[in-house]
């Protein structure tokens, strides 16, 4: 319920949903995979596109009461109620299929959860259907309404800081779980790599603090070991790899 996968539905659906159902559009929308749950306030009361906590929404999902059904030869509109708002969704009608042969046997004042697109006519926004079923358990409103603030936490969240160069002191240490004074003597040994064999242990004395200079032959050797350098003319000349 909580992963944002659970709004997603499989099998390559929207691809020929989005292509098939009358919108007569392709492109990003055709494309779009994330289906996001909203209430029926957030779409009326949107000017231009639709968003979410600032992110856009392309495929979205709502729950609601059916108020109303119109039927003619090419559609059926629903009126879907929730208790922020009335909006009209609407089904296209497949040339070669009976509508009374639909999937979704709906009744007037029962639940249901659509899945659809965002569509405008005549400055009135409705719902493109390309998904509706009945809801089966009254549980589903309620996780409807948690995966909203779920959906709205999520997209406020900061974005996490991007991580530092491949070659940087912090990098590394998180990748190979060394600690700072380990870090300490391997950039010391790469600060030489431009010399043909490398650096000298006894160069390597006097460029790292003092507190690290005890540990230095314990920390050269957990470097070889781990395959950081290497010895290059003798064993107390070193190399980064």
């Amino acid at each position: 319920m909580w992963d944002e996968s659970s709004t997603n539905l499989g099998g390559g659906f929207l691809n020929d949903s989005t292509q098939g159902g009358g919108s007569g559009k392709k492109g990003p929308q055709s494309n779009e995979k994330t289906i996001v749950p909203v209430m029926i306030k957030h779409i009326t009361s949107c000017t231009g596109d639709l968003q979410l906590a600032g992110r856009p929404v392309n495929t979205l999902t709502i729950v609601g009461v059916i108020r109303n059904i119109e039927q003619d030869t090419t559609k059926i509109s629903f009126t879907i109620e929730d208790d922020t708002g009335v909006i009209t969704a609407i089904m296209w009608l497949e040339a070669d299929k009976n509508p009374e042969e639909s999937d979704n046997q709906v009744q007037l004042n029962t639940y249901v959860r659509i899945y659809g697109l965002l569509r405008t006519h005549n400055n009135q926004k409705h719902i493109l259907i390309l998904r509706m079923h009945p809801l089966e358990d009254l549980n589903d409103l309620t996780c409807h309404f948690m995966e909203i603030m779920y959906h709205i936490l999520k997209a406020k969240k900061p974005k996490e800081v991007s991580a530092p160069p491949a070659n940087s002191f912090m990098s590394d240490s998180m990748i190979s779980g060394m600690s700072p004074e380990q870090m300490t003597v391997l950039e010391v040994v790469r600060s030489a790599n431009d010399v043909d064999c490398g650096i000298e242990k006894r160069d390597i004395l006097l460029q790292v603090p003092k507190h690290v200079i005890p540990r230095v032959d314990e920390i050269l050797e957990f470097l070889l070991c781990e395959g950081h350098i290497y010895t290059t003319k003798s064993e107390d000349c070193f190399k980064a790899t």
